[in-house]
């Protein structure tokens, strides 16, 4: 294994750690309290924001893998570099609301209630799971081993659809109980 391959492997596993760590820390420590009241409610924004994050995610991946079936691999990359961005800015918009908001509860009742629970939780767990996935396949895609991307591929494109799918149905979900 050369160096390089070594030092990228190295990054995607401390990022596999890093990042579900700092995302569950999040709910450990308190929002910010200096922020308005006015300021906070502005914050409600950035939720929606992830959802057109997610949503637009979805549909790279999607035209990922219509470029792909197509042989079209300039059209494929950009795609999947699209997707892995808007997932960057997810992520940074994410953190950034959840320091600065406290949690909203879901406030449905009956059947969707558990519904909405399978969902969140489905996609909290695979949301963790596919860094790695994703980081792999995508390095292994730019380093043209595509051997390794494609048999890794065939298991990280339909969970990376999935968490993005589900992280817009989780804020239609919950949106309705956001503060207004």
């Amino acid at each position: 294994m050369v160096k390089n391959e070594k030092n990228v492997r190295r990054f995607i596993w401390i990022m596999a750690v890093v990042i579900p760590a700092a995302v569950a820390l999040l709910f450990l420590i308190p929002p910010i309290e200096t922020l308005s009241e006015s300021t906070r409610r502005s914050l409600y924004v950035l939720p929606k924001l992830n959802a057109i994050f997610n949503g637009t995610a979805f549909c790279c991946l999607f035209g990922a893998f219509i470029a792909i079936r197509n042989k079209n691999i300039k059209v494929h990359r950009a795609f999947t570099s699209t997707a892995l961005a808007l997932s960057v800015l997810f992520l940074l918009s994410y953190v950034a609301f959840h320091l600065t908001t406290e949690s909203t509860k879901y406030g449905g009742q009956g059947w969707i209630r558990s519904v909405y629970f399978f969902i969140l939780i489905s996609h909290i767990i695979l949301s963790t799971g596919i860094i790695p996935l994703v980081l792999f396949t995508y390095a292994r895609g730019l380093g043209m081993q595509l051997e390794k991307h494609r048999k890794i591929a065939k298991f990280t494109w339909p969970i990376w659809m999935y968490v993005t799918a589900t992280g817009v149905i989780v804020y239609l979900m919950i949106s309705p109980y956001y503060p207004h």
